[in-house]
């Protein structure tokens, strides 16, 4: 994670058909990703936990 900041490190991302929103904080139980695990550093295969959209569909919370 060098060069990241924090921000960026802890960045929500918004899936755009249901409006989840990943928290890197809380990470994701149901995708078994970790607390802590930024939203880029997630696997290509991700899926949205409530509306199973592709990882191309969420985008940065501003």
């Amino acid at each position: 994670m060098e060069g990241k900041s924090d921000k960026t490190k802890n960045q929500p991302f918004r899936c755009t058909h249901c409006g989840y929103i990943y928290e890197p904080k809380k990470g994701c139980e149901i995708n078994k990703i970790t607390p802590n695990t930024p939203f880029e550093e997630t696997p290509e295969t991700y899926r949205c936990p409530v509306c199973k959209a592709k990882k191309s569909g969420f985008f940065p919370v501003k």
